[in-house]
């Protein structure tokens, strides 16, 4: 068992079934990028790249973990629909949060199913806001891996990809790569930008085979 999912968990206010529940899930066999792993490293970065930033200040601390905790519960790569389902079993669990914490966690998770197209909520604070971008930033640092890693987040995706032929994978890793080539900037948060932004553009360029 992860003890960087149980350190998430820890501060997750849902029953031990709810908890048993997700983790069941984020196990699964067909888990090989968006899975516990996963879960374990956005806390790990939010924990060394989020100190002194408010994003570390009750009550988004909390809930940010709720959010990472959450946010892949449910996935299937034949489904467009992961983060709606994913929100519903957020709030199924019952979290014991104010009925404002559980709001800002279903609108993160909501908010992953297109990253760079989220936008402050109407009416929605500074603070709120910056919390959700710097979530929405964790979840894509691993564009900004090193080539190693990056190759082998790659290789996982094709497997949660497997009903999709080689020509299908290909043509649609394309598709998003020379997408999000094209956008002026991935990492909204100053932090994560000077950490991530590089690399993942390297990274980009390399798979596609240009500059």
């Amino acid at each position: 068992m992860s003890e960087g999912l149980e350190a998430v968990l820890a501060l997750v206010p849902v029953s031990d079934g709810a908890k048993a529940e997700l983790r069941a899930k984020l196990a699964g066999a067909d888990r090989h990028y968006h899975g516990t792993a996963h879960v374990a490293l956005l806390w790990e970065r939010h924990l060394r790249f989020g100190g002194g930033l408010s994003v570390q200040a009750a009550p988004w601390h909390q809930w940010l973990a709720c959010a990472i905790a959450y946010h892949d519960a449910i996935y299937d790569a034949a489904r467009k629909d992961n983060e709606a389902r994913s929100a519903v079993m957020w709030q199924d669990a019952r979290p014991a949060l104010p009925w404002e914490g559980i709001a800002w966690v279903t609108g993160t998770i909501l908010a992953t199913a297109n990253h760079l197209a989220a936008v402050p909520e109407a009416g929605m604070g500074d603070e709120a806001w910056a919390a959700r971008a710097w979530m929405l930033d964790l979840d894509l640092t691993p564009l900004g891996e090193g080539p190693a890693v990056f190759d082998a987040n790659t290789a996982a995706l094709r497997l949660e990809f497997g009903h999709l032929s080689d020509e299908q994978w290909v043509a649609g890793r394309g598709a998003f790569l020379r997408g999000i080539s094209k956008t002026e900037r991935l990492f909204r948060t100053p932090v994560l930008h000077a950490a991530f932004e590089g690399a993942a553009r390297g990274n980009f360029a390399r798979e596609l085979g240009v500059g």
